[in-house]
């Protein structure tokens, strides 16, 4: 080898080495850590989960899945539901140093009432906060009877009947679901509220499995997280979590998890549970000729309801009144539960409750036992109480001296508050039922509901000139 090819070969070394010397070891070394929980994100899930593009009354969701036996994956039951979501208020905690926005903060504090939740954000440790005020509504079927309300169930064919009472096949219940980001959204605390005072605490993670838009910062498509929920103790105080004192693992044990279905011991016990939601979100923006077409229908189908056609072929409808489905402007949801089984399958069995959910524009696209039961067996169900004004409605403004909107808006909030406790005239959030008779429950339904819209659809479907 020649001395000037060494050399040579020395020099490209060196140059080599001394680039490589400057590079970053590995790509996680100047990384900037994921914030999966930011307030721009936050903001984005909230306007999504609780919007509805035509009023601010609330959101409508639609939920079908199943319950499963995690042991050997037999499905249980199938399950549908609804939710009424609406947006109570967003908080944003100013800088202490920013005194002309700290009225903002009394202003959202004041729209909590007296949730308990109020107390943690009068405190520091929270960046960015919103509160959701949700009506659920779900209930079982046989696997082999989808449109029927569980009244019995037998754990393998040559088992006993086990009696399921209608409180046991169906979960009614109002919440109040606060979302709280901490330390620059890398955080989140979930707090969830009833009306009797009892509330649920857990902390988020972020899902990092195919969620690279979540944890990059990109919110317009997904808000991937999971909580280990353990309920409150007559005596326990929220407050925002320790970071210095937390575990390594944070995870219960399994003695540690929350029966799904109401029980006669289920108020005074204290478990947890492991719960993954995954959103997808879209474009909730509609374009001007997609609100004209969407509310003609919905005055469509309150007409429909009105004068009881609620199955109605929509097919004599003119397809400009049509609204084409646009998968970009859906939002959908995975939810997934895992805890302890209802009473009629079984003490100290564990579950998983899978559901898929999507919100929807109008009832007529909601599970058709849950909203024959919703419409025939739950008295004001659909009333949840007025309008809350949010985002440009909710009269917010730069002054100390809010106007009248502002205060409006603010005594709504607070009146909301006072339905969801059940006072101020709310109905009782009960499932009516026929006594003695319970046991027919569901064929009522099936007979009151169900039959009827088949009854009715099977007279006014317009026959052609040859079937007459």
């Amino acid at each position: 080898m020649s001395p000037i090819f060494r050399a040579s070969t020395t020099s490209m070394l060196l140059v080599s080495f001394l680039v490589c010397s400057l590079l970053p070891t590995s790509t996680t070394a100047t990384a900037l850590p994921p914030v999966p929980f930011s307030t721009q994100n936050l903001k984005h899930f909230i306007q999504n989960k609780c919007e509805n593009p035509l009023t601010n009354n609330a959101a409508i969701w639609s939920y079908e899945g199943r319950l499963v036996d995690p042991t050997n994956g037999n499905i249980i039951a199938n399950v549908e539901g609804i939710e009424l979501v609406r947006s109570l208020t967003e908080i944003t905690r100013p800088d202490l140093s920013e005194k002309k926005n700290v009225w903002k903060l009394v202003r959202g504090l004041r729209r909590l009432n007296d949730l308990k939740v109020r107390s943690i954000l009068s405190g520091p440790g929270w960046d960015y906060s919103a509160t959701l005020l949700s009506r659920k509504l779900f209930c079982y079927s046989p696997i082999d009877e989808p449109n029927s309300l569980m009244k019995e169930y037998r754990l393998h064919p040559t088992a006993p009947s086990r009696k399921v009472k209608t409180d046991q096949a169906v979960a009614l219940y109002d919440t109040a679901t606060s979302y709280i980001s901490m330390n620059g959204g890398t955080d989140m605390v979930v707090m969830t509220e009833w009306p009797d005072g009892h509330w649920i605490q857990s902390e988020a993670s972020a899902n990092r499995v195919d969620n690279e838009d979540l944890l990059s910062g990109d919110s317009s498509h997904n808000m991937d997280f999971t909580v280990y929920a353990r309920k409150s103790g007559k005596r326990d105080v929220p407050m925002l979590p320790d970071k210095k004192n937390e575990s390594k693992d944070g995870k219960p044990s399994r003695t540690n998890f929350i029966q799904f279905g109401k029980d006669d011991n289920s108020e005074d016990q204290r478990y947890g549970a492991r719960e993954t939601y995954s959103f997808n979100m879209g474009n909730s923006e509609l374009t001007r000729g997609e609100k004209v077409k969407t509310m003609l229908k919905v005055a469509v189908e309150k007409i429909k309801d009105r004068v009881g056609l609620w199955d109605l072929d929509e097919d004599i409808l003119p397809n400009w009144l049509t609204p084409t489905s646009d998968p970009t402007n859906s939002c959908t949801v995975r939810y997934t539960r895992y805890g302890e089984a209802p009473s009629w399958y079984g003490p100290g069995k564990m579950c998983t409750l899978e559901l898929w959910g999507k919100r929807v524009d109008s009832l007529a696209e909601l599970p058709p036992m849950a909203a024959t039961l919703a419409a025939t067996r739950i008295p004001g169900f659909m009333s949840v109480h007025s309008s809350i004004p949010s985002g440009k409605g909710e009269g917010q403004s730069s002054s100390e001296n809010p106007g009248k909107e502002v205060l409006a808006a603010d005594e709504a909030a607070m009146k909301a508050v006072n339905w969801f406790r059940g006072k101020g005239g709310a109905l009782p959030l009960e499932v009516m039922t026929d006594g003695e008779k319970e046991e027919t429950l569901a064929e009522t339904i099936v007979n009151t509901g169900l039959s009827i819209a088949q009854k009715v659809r099977a007279a006014t479907i317009v026959k052609s000139a040859s079937e007459l």
